[in-house]
């Protein structure tokens, strides 16, 4: 399954990226895998080359990314991975951030907490196409679609 947020503006971008350190944190994890993609302009040697690091240091990573000019948040993909293969983020170019599990009750948790957060504008995919996420109790925000290539 997949959850994406809906195209964020960088202040909620940040907000959500907070969200998911809180989430992963949550789950027990304490280290994440951190991999630069698509459109960031580091060393070619770092590009897609997994780098372990304390969960609390993501941010940070991200922060001195930016300041490298190796990622830029919103405009590029980082990719990150809890250890054990349950959770993974794409931060992704498009402005929103997918959350890919095969587990329907941390993707039901990390919606909710999302929810709680304000970002209503997400999309839900199964095994088919793309579906707006609706918000308690009324219907989903109207936003622009995940990049669904991501």
């Amino acid at each position: 399954m997949e959850l994406a947020t809906g195209v964020l503006s960088r202040t909620d971008y940040i907000r959500a990226a907070e969200r998911v350190v809180e989430f992963i944190r949550s789950l027990g994890a304490a280290e994440v895998l951190v991999a630069y993609g698509f459109g960031c302009d580091c060393p070619d040697e770092q590009l897609y080359q997994n780098v372990p690091m304390s969960l609390g240091g993501l941010l940070p990573f991200m922060s001195e990314g930016e300041r490298l000019d190796y990622y830029r948040i919103g405009k590029d993909n980082l990719h990150v991975k809890d250890g054990i293969g349950r959770t993974e983020f794409l931060f992704c170019h498009e402005s929103d951030i997918h959350f890919i599990s095969e587990d329907a009750e941390l993707v039901g948790r990390l919606k909710d907490l999302w929810l709680a957060a304000g970002f209503t504008g997400m999309y839900l995919k199964g095994a088919g196409e793309w579906e707006p996420v609706a918000a308690e109790p009324g219907p989903a925000e109207p936003g622009a679609a995940p990049d669904t290539a991501g």
